[in-house]
């Protein structure tokens, strides 16, 4: 018996394809992590902006139990850390100062009219980035007490 003298052609990957397909492999891994790094970035940045809003509306309803003479005398801009002993006119309660490490919150008041009062907090913060981020509340305060209140970004 005589045997055929042809080769079969083995059924394989080239070195090319095998390049191509790691190379596809290792562009999914990295949108992957990529998209796993932003998402922890975004929920780091709406749990810090609920921190935020909770100091402003907790200094906010301070202002509001305050009688006109001690808001009248409160210096023009007082910034103040969340997790120090708190300045004039500052509370921050007992368990806040815990989840608020390395916030600020500046009230800075001006006077729009002899009986009326602006009273503004702005909340400051350090992403885990390094980015800074702030949030900013407003009062009115008059002479018979609180009028109106007021958020913005």
């Amino acid at each position: 018996m005589k045997t055929m003298g042809i080769r079969r052609r083995a059924a394989a990957f080239t070195l090319v394809e095998v390049m191509m397909a790691a190379g596809v492999m290792i562009l999914a891994l990295v949108g992957m992590i990529q998209v796993v790094v932003s998402g922890s970035e975004m929920l780091d940045v709406a749990r810090k902006q609920t921190i935020a809003m909770q100091i402003i509306h907790g200094q906010i309803d301070n202002i509001r139990l305050s009688n006109w003479t001690t808001v009248n005398g409160y210096s023009a801009s007082t910034t103040v850390s969340v997790t120090s002993t708190p300045a004039s006119g500052f509370d921050f309660g007992s368990n806040l100062p815990a989840v608020a490490t390395g916030f600020s919150c500046t009230r800075t008041i001006s006077t729009v009219r002899t009986d009326l009062k602006k009273v503004t907090f702005t909340v400051t913060w350090l992403g885990n980035t390094g980015r800074t981020y702030r949030r900013t509340g407003s009062t009115y305060y008059g002479n018979n007490g609180l009028y109106v209140t007021y958020q913005r970004t």
